[in-house]
Protein backbone atom coordinates (compact mmCIF):
# COMPACT_ATOMS: atom_id res chain seq x y z
CA UNK A 1 0.00 0.00 0.00
CA UNK A 2 2.94 2.57 1.23
CA UNK A 3 4.48 1.91 -1.73
CA UNK A 4 1.69 1.96 -4.41
CA UNK A 5 0.65 5.47 -3.09
CA UNK A 6 4.08 6.71 -3.31
CA UNK A 7 4.45 5.79 -6.69
CA UNK A 8 1.71 8.30 -7.08
CA UNK A 9 4.20 10.76 -7.56
CA UNK A 10 2.76 13.66 -5.00
CA UNK A 11 2.52 12.01 -1.70
CA UNK A 12 6.20 11.74 -0.99
CA UNK A 13 8.54 8.49 -1.50
CA UNK A 14 8.51 5.94 0.68
CA UNK A 15 11.48 3.52 1.32
CA UNK A 16 11.15 1.69 4.89
CA UNK A 17 9.08 2.18 8.23
CA UNK A 18 9.02 4.66 10.52
CA UNK A 19 8.56 3.22 14.16
CA UNK A 20 9.26 6.15 15.51
CA UNK A 21 6.37 8.54 16.40
CA UNK A 22 4.89 5.78 18.60
CA UNK A 23 7.94 6.60 21.00
CA UNK A 24 7.04 9.69 21.78
CA UNK A 25 3.16 9.13 21.51
CA UNK A 26 2.69 9.32 24.96
CA UNK A 27 5.07 12.00 26.26
CA UNK A 28 3.41 14.14 23.63
CA UNK A 29 -0.02 13.40 24.92
CA UNK A 30 0.50 14.44 28.08
CA UNK A 31 2.30 17.48 26.90
CA UNK A 32 -0.77 18.36 25.02
CA UNK A 33 -3.07 17.99 28.25
CA UNK A 34 -0.92 20.03 29.95
CA UNK A 35 0.05 17.32 32.48
CA UNK A 36 3.59 18.28 32.81
CA UNK A 37 5.37 19.82 36.96
CA UNK A 38 4.78 23.20 37.48
CA UNK A 39 8.35 24.13 37.16
CA UNK A 40 8.66 22.85 34.26
CA UNK A 41 10.16 24.74 31.38
CA UNK A 42 7.03 23.85 29.04
CA UNK A 43 5.36 26.36 31.53
CA UNK A 44 6.87 29.22 29.90
CA UNK A 45 4.85 31.50 27.17
CA UNK A 46 4.65 29.60 23.64
CA UNK A 47 6.94 26.54 24.75
CA UNK A 48 4.25 24.03 23.98
CA UNK A 49 3.87 25.29 20.69
CA UNK A 50 7.79 26.02 19.94
CA UNK A 51 8.41 22.44 21.02
CA UNK A 52 5.03 20.88 19.05
CA UNK A 53 6.45 22.87 15.78
CA UNK A 54 10.04 21.67 16.72
CA UNK A 55 9.23 18.22 16.80
CA UNK A 56 7.22 18.52 13.37
CA UNK A 57 10.36 19.61 11.75
CA UNK A 58 12.42 16.58 12.94
CA UNK A 59 10.20 14.17 11.99
CA UNK A 60 9.34 15.68 8.50
CA UNK A 61 13.26 15.67 7.70
CA UNK A 62 13.76 12.27 8.87
CA UNK A 63 10.63 11.36 6.87
CA UNK A 64 10.45 13.69 3.83
CA UNK A 65 12.82 12.23 0.80
CA UNK A 66 13.63 16.22 0.62
CA UNK A 67 15.15 16.33 4.36
CA UNK A 68 12.66 19.83 4.57
CA UNK A 69 11.98 20.42 7.88
CA UNK A 70 8.65 22.40 5.72
CA UNK A 71 7.37 19.33 3.71
CA UNK A 72 4.90 17.37 4.62
CA UNK A 73 4.20 15.20 1.67
CA UNK A 74 5.29 11.97 2.88
CA UNK A 75 3.89 8.51 3.52
CA UNK A 76 5.24 6.53 6.64
CA UNK A 77 4.20 2.29 6.67
CA UNK A 78 4.53 1.51 10.41
CA UNK A 79 2.35 -1.34 11.74
CA UNK A 80 0.60 -2.92 14.49
CA UNK A 81 -0.45 -1.89 18.06
CA UNK A 82 1.97 0.79 18.92
CA UNK A 83 1.30 2.62 16.06
CA UNK A 84 -2.29 2.30 16.32
CA UNK A 85 -2.35 3.82 19.70
CA UNK A 86 -0.27 6.66 18.33
CA UNK A 87 -3.11 7.73 16.10
CA UNK A 88 -4.62 10.74 18.46
CA UNK A 89 -1.22 12.36 18.92
CA UNK A 90 -0.72 12.13 15.27
CA UNK A 91 -3.58 13.65 14.47
CA UNK A 92 -3.22 16.72 16.47
CA UNK A 93 -0.23 16.70 15.70
CA UNK A 94 -0.50 17.08 12.14
CA UNK A 95 -3.84 17.73 11.77
CA UNK A 96 -4.17 17.28 7.71
CA UNK A 97 -3.20 14.28 7.98
CA UNK A 98 -4.76 11.14 5.99
CA UNK A 99 -5.16 7.80 7.42
CA UNK A 100 -5.34 4.29 5.67
CA UNK A 101 -6.08 1.69 7.80
CA UNK A 102 -5.17 -1.91 6.47
CA UNK A 103 -6.60 -4.68 8.24
CA UNK A 104 -6.51 -8.39 7.38
CA UNK A 105 -8.05 -11.27 8.77
CA UNK A 106 -6.50 -12.38 12.18
CA UNK A 107 -5.63 -16.09 11.19
CA UNK A 108 -3.46 -14.36 8.79
CA UNK A 109 -1.52 -11.71 11.14
CA UNK A 110 -1.03 -14.18 13.89
CA UNK A 111 0.66 -16.83 11.08
CA UNK A 112 2.93 -14.08 9.44
CA UNK A 113 3.96 -13.43 12.82
CA UNK A 114 4.58 -16.37 13.45
CA UNK A 115 6.71 -17.16 10.09
CA UNK A 116 8.57 -13.75 10.79
CA UNK A 117 9.24 -13.86 14.59
CA UNK A 118 9.21 -17.46 15.14
CA UNK A 119 11.31 -17.34 17.87
CA UNK A 120 9.62 -14.61 19.64
CA UNK A 121 6.04 -15.83 19.18
CA UNK A 122 5.79 -19.30 18.60
CA UNK A 123 3.93 -21.00 21.85
CA UNK A 124 2.52 -17.24 21.82
CA UNK A 125 0.27 -17.46 19.30
CA UNK A 126 -2.68 -16.29 21.69
CA UNK A 127 -0.95 -13.15 22.23
CA UNK A 128 -0.05 -12.42 18.71
CA UNK A 129 -4.32 -12.57 18.56
CA UNK A 130 -4.93 -10.78 21.23
CA UNK A 131 -2.52 -8.17 19.73
CA UNK A 132 -4.54 -7.83 16.98
CA UNK A 133 -7.69 -7.85 18.10
CA UNK A 134 -6.40 -4.71 21.07
CA UNK A 135 -5.15 -3.16 17.25
CA UNK A 136 -8.70 -3.09 16.37
CA UNK A 137 -10.04 -1.74 19.53
CA UNK A 138 -7.78 1.46 19.33
CA UNK A 139 -8.15 1.86 15.77
CA UNK A 140 -12.15 1.90 16.42
CA UNK A 141 -11.42 4.69 19.35
CA UNK A 142 -9.17 6.92 17.70
CA UNK A 143 -11.19 6.58 13.87
CA UNK A 144 -14.26 8.97 15.14
CA UNK A 145 -11.87 12.25 15.81
CA UNK A 146 -10.58 12.10 12.09
CA UNK A 147 -13.37 13.12 10.27
CA UNK A 148 -13.81 12.22 6.30
CA UNK A 149 -9.42 11.72 6.84
CA UNK A 150 -9.33 7.81 7.06
CA UNK A 151 -10.39 4.71 4.94
CA UNK A 152 -10.23 0.99 5.67
CA UNK A 153 -9.15 -1.32 3.04
CA UNK A 154 -9.51 -5.39 4.09
CA UNK A 155 -6.40 -6.73 2.66
CA UNK A 156 -7.22 -9.35 0.63
CA UNK A 157 -9.42 -7.16 -1.28
CA UNK A 158 -5.97 -5.44 -3.03
CA UNK A 159 -6.02 -8.58 -4.79
CA UNK A 160 -9.68 -9.59 -5.60
CA UNK A 161 -10.36 -6.08 -5.89
CA UNK A 162 -7.74 -3.70 -6.84
CA UNK A 163 -10.39 -1.22 -8.31
CA UNK A 164 -12.93 -1.03 -5.88
CA UNK A 165 -10.14 -0.46 -3.26
CA UNK A 166 -8.36 2.51 -5.45
CA UNK A 167 -11.65 4.14 -5.64
CA UNK A 168 -12.51 3.67 -1.81
CA UNK A 169 -9.06 5.78 -1.69
CA UNK A 170 -9.97 8.48 -4.18
CA UNK A 171 -11.67 10.77 -1.66
CA UNK A 172 -9.87 10.79 1.09
CA UNK A 173 -6.80 11.24 -0.74
CA UNK A 174 -7.99 13.35 -3.95
CA UNK A 175 -7.09 11.29 -6.47
CA UNK A 176 -7.22 11.58 -10.20
CA UNK A 177 -8.81 9.28 -12.51
CA UNK A 178 -5.40 8.70 -13.43
CA UNK A 179 -3.92 8.05 -10.35
CA UNK A 180 -7.44 5.65 -9.30
CA UNK A 181 -6.18 3.59 -12.66
CA UNK A 182 -2.63 3.28 -11.14
CA UNK A 183 -3.39 2.33 -8.25
CA UNK A 184 -5.18 -0.81 -9.43
CA UNK A 185 -2.77 -1.16 -12.11
CA UNK A 186 -0.55 -1.95 -9.12
CA UNK A 187 -2.32 -4.46 -7.44
CA UNK A 188 -3.60 -6.35 -10.42
CA UNK A 189 0.12 -7.00 -11.28
CA UNK A 190 0.89 -8.00 -7.87
CA UNK A 191 0.44 -11.75 -7.08
CA UNK A 192 1.22 -11.33 -3.04
CA UNK A 193 0.36 -8.46 -0.94
CA UNK A 194 2.03 -7.92 2.68
CA UNK A 195 3.67 -11.81 3.03
CA UNK A 196 7.07 -12.88 4.36
CA UNK A 197 9.63 -13.07 1.11
CA UNK A 198 12.01 -16.41 1.31
CA UNK A 199 12.13 -18.90 3.93
CA UNK A 200 9.96 -16.85 6.16
CA UNK A 201 7.33 -17.48 3.45
CA UNK A 202 7.51 -21.19 3.68
CA UNK A 203 6.83 -20.44 7.20
CA UNK A 204 3.95 -18.89 6.68
CA UNK A 205 2.42 -21.46 4.47
CA UNK A 206 3.52 -24.44 7.09
CA UNK A 207 1.78 -22.42 10.36
CA UNK A 208 -0.67 -24.27 11.50
CA UNK A 209 -3.00 -22.50 14.15
CA UNK A 210 -4.23 -24.54 17.10
CA UNK A 211 -7.81 -24.43 18.08
CA UNK A 212 -7.04 -22.48 21.06
CA UNK A 213 -5.27 -20.04 19.39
Amino acid sequence: MARAVSGLGRFGSYAREGHFLYIFAAPFARILRGEFNENSVLRGDGAVQTLTQEFRAMANRLYSPTHDPADQQWVDKTPDLAQVRAVPVINKLWPSSRFIFLYRPAEDAVRSSVAVWRQRVEGNEGQAAERWVQCQRAWRAARPDLGDRYVEVYQPHMLTRPEAVAQSMAGVLGLADAEIDSLARTWREDTQVNRPKGERAQAYDAVTLSEET
